[in-house]
């Protein structure tokens, strides 16, 4: 009775606890928030009424401000009025040296401009002009006297600086690589103009100057424009159950979360489990695609069910791989993809897909040629597919349909627990791995229970739920906090299907409902990167997928299946005439 009471008194207290974590962890998330807040706020004293921008726009690099009010702003193009009496404006069309100007109008941080245009303005301007451009206007402002006396040139000194801290600290890694002449330009530009006049130039040149590090720095939130209209939102759970009681093709089944139990692991309980013995061994070939099932060797012949790691183990150690590539990814990254041969694509995948697809002539929608040939969007697409054919091999190499099943089962638990936990990217991996033209005809399909099966339509309604709508991860405050890791093909088609179409009125002038848009999908990446998984790390499980996925991401699928019997349809007399063979040989065997 002590022991027990003992047990009950520390449950209690360990119930308690969690709920003062979580109580701490909300204080400090509202703290995060309003220490971000109150950072906009400071950008947004720095700004100079909109009459006063066809000026700026106008004036002169290096010649002292005299900025004087435009009796009519709109002749720019730059404002238009959004609704009949409603006393509002807003941004509608503007040329590029308008747009750089709008930096400096009054609201413009708290519309989330600032950030909008640092995600789009290589539509319409290339980065040295940009920063041109900011130069100009802080050496015109600085030139006309004591930059800490109020008035319009010391909000454009003071703004000028706060876009240049912006633009460093989340796009450094994207704009300004190293030995780069547009950061040789600012650093001149920080320590001869800035540093003399401002502390600040010491700061931005300690930013510029440290190496960049892997993962792009979180030192500004996203636009706070971004949480307009999430009242009527929905939860990616209803959503997608919507989605997918409407598509057409799939009326019969609704979104649910299935209660499947695990299976067991047919492993000997005494028999340690053996990285080095799972893993293949290492096979050398100059023609790496089109390695075959004769490459695996029978002591090679592994198959991944023999881990007896549960699968929502296996699934978290996924989805930290798969949080470390999208980790080192940026917004801009899925910007102009169509540029880099990112193309739309079936979800069967018969063969590893590890060579770019070149890009479409004039299928650049940035003004200059800074795309790279090998993005970060192109490795993590090259991953995705990697895993993808990982699965479909491992599963073809089953030696025998029982074994098919169980692994069948096993990815399928996979992917489950990674969409419960918000892990889209390695979900609609597996289910390319599992929707593969090969793997869809094995036999061992028919041997899955029922409610394994509706996990499978599980993840298609989830499939169907991310095509539906570019913003449908962001619904919801309860599950905007969460961990998320979204199907980054989709996430790049939905930003490519918003670059279609004119840029331009056919005045040249921009429009920024269009840009505006594009700014807020792709600010997702963004959002998502802020908030990690808390998995504990499993190094050894993790290399050990690491290796199997180098060894069968390259596997020509067809062919690795072609020399197992197990990934055929055998015929009732073929199975008939094979037992009589077997009793014959065990005859003949008595007699000898």
């Amino acid at each position: 009775m002590c022991f027990s009471a003992e047990g009950s008194d520390a449950r209690l207290m360990l119930s308690k606890l969690k709920v003062q974590l979580e109580e701490l962890r909300s204080k400090v998330e509202f703290l995060d928030s309003i220490k971000k807040y109150l950072e906009v706020l400071s950008v947004d004293q720095w700004g100079v009424d909109v009459s006063l921008l066809p000026s700026l726009a106008a004036s002169d690099p290096g010649s002292p401000l005299d900025l004087q009010p435009s009796e009519e702003p709109a002749v720019l193009g730059l404002v238009s009025l959004s609704g009949a009496g409603t006393g509002k404006s807003s941004l509608q069309a503007a040329t590029p040296l308008d747009f750089m100007s709008y930096l400096y109008a009054r609201n413009a941080p708290l519309e989330g401009y600032i950030q909008q245009f640092l995600y789009t303005y290589r539509y319409f301007c290339t980065p040295q002009e940009l920063l041109q451009f900011l130069m100009g206007k802080f050496t015109s402002a600085a030139a006309g006297g004591d930059p800490d006396v109020s008035g319009d040139s010391a909000k454009v000194y003071h703004r000028s600086l706060d876009v240049l801290q912006t633009w460093l600290t989340d796009y450094i890694m994207v704009d300004f690589s190293p030995k780069s002449s547009l950061l040789m330009t600012l650093e001149n530009f920080l320590t001869t103009k800035v540093s003399p006049l401002d502390s600040r130039g010491e700061r931005l040149l300690t930013t510029l100057q440290r190496s960049p590090r892997k993962r792009w720095s979180q030192g500004c939130g996203s636009p706070i424009s971004m949480q307009e209209d999430d009242d009527d939102a929905l939860s990616v759970h209803t959503s997608c159950r919507k989605s997918a009681i409407e598509y057409s093709g799939r009326k019969s089944f609704q979104w649910r979360i299935s209660r499947v139990v695990e299976p067991q692991s047919t492993q000997p309980k005494d028999k340690a489990y053996s990285i080095a013995a799972a893993l293949p061994r290492p096979y050398y070939t100059s023609h790496m695609d089109n390695i075959s099932s004769a490459c695996l060797r029978s002591e090679e012949r592994h198959h991944f069910s023999q881990s007896e790691h549960s699968a929502q183990h296996t699934a978290q150690q996924l989805t930290l791989l798969q949080q470390e590539m999208f980790q080192g990814c940026h917004p801009i990254h899925f910007l102009n993809s169509k540029s880099q041969g990112v193309r739309d694509k079936a979800v069967c995948v018969t063969k590893h897909a590890a060579h770019s697809v070149p890009p479409v002539e004039g299928s650049n929608l940035f003004v200059h040629e800074g795309t790279p040939q090998d993005s970060h969007l192109q490795q993590l697409l090259r991953y995705a597919d990697s895993v993808s054919n990982w699965v479909s091999a491992e599963i073809v190499i089953c030696d025998s349909i029982k074994i098919q099943a169980a692994l069948l089962t096993k990815f399928l638990l996979i992917a489950k627990h990674c969409y419960e936990s918000r892990d889209f990217a390695t979900a609609m991996q597996v289910l390319g791995g599992l929707e593969n033209v090969i793997v869809r005809q094995l036999p061992a399909w028919k041997h899955l229970s029922t409610k394994v099966c509706e996990v499978l339509e599980d993840l298609r309604a989830v499939q169907v739920f991310l095509k539906s709508d570019n913003l449908c991860l962001m619904g919801g405050e309860h599950v905007r906090r969460r961990p998320t890791l979204p199907a980054v093909h989709i996430l790049a088609m939905h930003i490519q299907q918003l670059e279609i179409g004119a840029f331009t009125l056919t005045s040249g002038a921009y429009k920024w409902p269009k840009l505006r848009t594009i700014a807020k999908v792709v600010s997702q990446v963004h959002a998502f990167q802020e908030t990690v998984y808390s998995f504990t790390p499993d190094p050894g499980l993790q290399a050990y997928i690491r290796l199997r996925i180098a060894h069968l991401s390259g596997c020509d699928i067809p062919l690795l299946a072609a020399d197992n019997e197990a990934n055929f349809h055998h015929n009732p007399t073929d199975r008939h005439t094979r037992r009589i063979q077997d009793t014959l040989k065990r005859v003949k065997a008595t007699f000898q």
